[in-house]
């Protein structure tokens, strides 16, 4: 009788234990964490990873709530998990051509399902060493009904579209407008596609020096 409540008890500390162990391992934050983005390379982790609510024991006890469904959403564990207010702290601007809250209209529905670009974190996610983090080609989901009545460019932005030509957006077009440029009239001025991949990635800014708006370094500048 005593082997059996002994083994018993094995079973309930190895569950208790593995529950644990899945709780506290659900959050990114204890994962070794990749490369900082482009531009985030000299900030503090405080900068953008603000303390989670209540103490480490209710954590866990939230998401092993979670676990059993008890609870509808995952709680953070230690830090919380950065959005959108985050991200805009340091890099709102009035005049920005895709602000994220317009993403929310009833017309980005699709949109919304595909690939959330109401969220900055879907186009940059963060800790994977890059600038940004999206396909190039994600316009067409926004933009495959679009007409112009004088249209400037050499090949149709009709043609481009019928062509499946996604790609060739970003080579005149810089998604947020934050640089000062001239749009290009003519295909043979258009950006080079292994530039745009590097600018992505990470590397030379192939548009223009002049920006707009000098984002914030830190959310803490006044």
């Amino acid at each position: 009788m005593m082997n059996k409540l002994r083994f018993n008890g094995y079973l309930i500390g190895l569950f208790i234990s593995l529950a644990v162990i899945t709780v506290l391992t659900w959050s990114d934050f204890l994962h070794t964490p990749g490369a900082a983005n482009t531009g985030h390379e000299n900030l503090a982790c405080n900068e953008c990873h603000e303390s989670a609510e209540g103490s480490i024991r209710q954590q866990i006890q939230a998401n092993v709530s979670y676990l059993f469904g008890q609870r509808t959403t995952v709680a953070s564990f230690n830090f919380k998990f950065p959005d959108n207010k985050d991200c805009l702290a340091c890099h709102e601007r009035e005049d920005d051509r895709h602000p994220v809250y317009r993403f929310n209209e009833p017309r980005f529905i699709e949109a919304r399902q595909a690939i959330q670009p109401q969220f900055c974190v879907s186009c940059h996610k963060e800790h994977t060493g890059v600038r940004v983090s999206s396909d190039p080609e994600n316009c067409k989901f926004c933009h495959q009904k679009l007409k112009m009545k004088e249209d400037p460019l050499d090949i149709s932005h009709f043609d481009l579209i019928k062509l499946k030509n996604w790609d060739t957006c970003l080579a005149c077009h810089d998604f947020h407008g934050d640089h000062v440029m001239k749009t290009p009239t003519n295909t043979k001025d258009m950006l080079d596609q292994q530039q745009i991949k590097n600018y992505m990635a990470g590397g030379k800014d192939p548009y223009y020096d002049k920006k707009r708006t000098q984002y914030r370094h830190t959310r803490y500048e006044n």
